[in-house]
């Protein structure tokens, strides 16, 4: 990556609208990928690399964002590209939950798009 590239991102998100959002968001800034599914994403880091991983938790299929960030960190290539939990469930304890379960960062949903960009550059920031 040249120093002038953006930070290169994978959303997996399931919802579309949720998907149109983060691309209108991030585009310009990031080079996004997007993903509606577990099996996607795997192609996609089979096929290219990226600088952060934006996770939904909740994904329709029954492996949601938690399965796939730990099919990702068993692959040794991928093991430290950062992701971050990107969910609904905003109860109290929620975040370290997820840090403990190998994310980098927690953005609950509904977000701002300055919340969304502060993620990130945390996330990218921390590697």
């Amino acid at each position: 990556m040249g120093a002038s590239d953006p930070p290169r991102i994978l959303s997996v998100e399931d919802n579309p609208d949720t998907r149109l959002l983060l691309e209108h968001t991030l585009q310009g800034d990031y080079d996004i990928t997007l993903a509606s599914s577990v099996e996607e994403a795997l192609d996609h880091m089979a096929a290219e690399s990226f600088d952060l991983l934006l996770l939904d938790i909740n994904l329709s299929e029954k492996d949601g964002g938690v399965e796939l960030l730990r099919t990702i960190r068993d692959r040794e290539s991928l093991d430290d590209t950062p992701a971050v939990a990107v969910t609904a469930f905003a109860m109290p304890g929620d975040r370290d939950d997820f840090l403990q379960k190998g994310f980098d960062e927690y953005l609950g949903k509904p977000f701002t798009r300055d919340r969304l960009v502060d993620t990130i550059e945390d996330a990218l920031s921390a590697t």
